[in-house]
């Protein structure tokens, strides 16, 4: 096993890369892991408004007290510069005028009063809870006009408009369990976590891997190995063993660290299909590796295209970014890639996309079919020196 030791013995020089890797790339997952959920999850927010009433009729005083009941007043001075000055320290978020002649203009359906703007309004910041005050007012004065077109009288429309807005709507999601995996165990919060893999493991083999075989292939230790007593197929087999063993110890690392986001060992189908989702592309990034160590190409060069594939496949693939949010056309140029079939399964696996398990083994095998590929082109190339 001359060949064996030898290999490792380059690899400890190597480690170091595949070690920085691995602390930025958990360094990352962490705080998105822990931020995903918060993005996924629904909750119903309260601004903290300032109203200046210039009107004060009965119209107004309900929309304030309407108001109320979901945010926070702020009672501040008339004064613009102390209300810019309290939006900048962000005491208030949204500062609204109820102009006089507001309850006047809400009554009338003339087309002079439809087209005249009901409200002043002033932020700082955008977000969605400011955009969603100014589409709930919108669509409060459309139903109290609606209200008021039907034939009752104003304060009636209120009231209507006031009881249909407090009792709310009741939402309910369905899904059709047959396509769409449930597992809480596999939760598209911790998903993100393999989501990004193809990335991290093109970028951590290649660079560790490649430098290796490239070392073995310089003329002197090539030389020195033909020289002893080790065949040519022992020195292919050796090879092969130990980069598959090299391979395997990098993905476990990988997959230890994973634990440590999860909380502790994987638990459900979905979560243990992603982790052989996961072994697959680690296999295509080593066999990928040695298709390049194929052009004898330097390190530094090797290390440009590790970056450049694995960015573009990430990128393309969806491994930055969702699939939903890539275009039609994006997403079919991205099926040549491997890392489109990775990400793939592990939308379909969290829910995050429609699918069945058939779905699923069907990304694995064309995962698989890459490495045969890239095995082939591999062999057709070494045949031809």
């Amino acid at each position: 096993m001359q060949v064996f030791k030898l290999f490792f013995k380059i690899a400890r020089s190597k480690v170091f890369i595949g070690l920085v890797y691995l602390v930025v790339f958990l360094a990352i997952c962490f705080p998105m892991v822990r931020s995903t959920q918060e993005k996924l999850d629904f909750t119903d927010t309260s601004l903290a408004l300032y109203v200046r009433d210039e009107d004060h009729s009965e119209a107004s005083e309900r929309l304030i007290r309407m108001l109320a009941k979901k945010n926070e007043i702020v009672e501040l001075e008339n004064d613009n510069t102390k209300i810019l000055d309290a939006m900048y320290y962000e005491i208030v978020d949204y500062a609204l005028v109820i102009p006089e002649g507001y309850q006047d203009r809400l009554s009338r359906l003339d087309d002079e009063s439809l087209s005249h703007e009901l409200f002043e309004s002033c932020h700082l910041r955008d977000s969605y809870a400011v955009a969603m005050m100014s589409l709930d007012l919108n669509e409060y004065v459309r139903n109290v006009r609606m209200q008021i077109a039907q034939g009752l009288p104003l304060s009636d429309a209120l009231t209507a408009v006031e009881d249909a807005m407090d009792k709310g709507v009741e939402v309910k999601f369905y899904v059709n369990e047959e396509k769409t995996f449930v597992d809480e165990n596999y939760t598209q919060d911790f998903a993100v976590f393999f989501q990004m893999m193809p990335y991290i493991l093109i970028a951590v083999i290649v660079n560790v891997l490649a430098p290796i075989l490239l070392t073995l292939n310089r003329k002197d230790p090539r030389n020195r190995i033909e020289c002893s007593r080790v065949s040519i197929s022992s020195y292919t087999v050796q090879i092969f063993l130990a980069g598959a063993i090299l391979t395997v110890v990098i993905w476990l690392v990988f997959m230890l660290g994973g634990m440590l986001l999860y909380g502790g060992m994987y638990r459900g189908t979905s979560c243990w299909m992603a982790v052989l989702n996961s072994f697959i592309f680690a296999m295509v990034a080593a066999m990928f590796s040695i298709f390049l160590v194929s052009f004898n190409i330097g390190a530094t060069v090797v290390g440009m295209i590790s970056q450049i594939v694995g960015l573009g496949m990430a990128f393309m693939c969806g491994c930055f970014f969702p699939q939903s949010m890539l275009g039609a056309g994006v997403l079919t140029a991205a099926k040549i890639l491997p890392a489109y079939w990775f990400v793939k399964a592990n939308d379909i696996l969290c829910g995050r996309q429609m699918g069945t398990m058939k779905d699923v083994r069907l990304c694995f095998a064309v995962e698989i079919g890459f490495f045969v590929l890239l095995l082939i082109a591999t062999i057709i190339k070494k045949s031809k020196k």
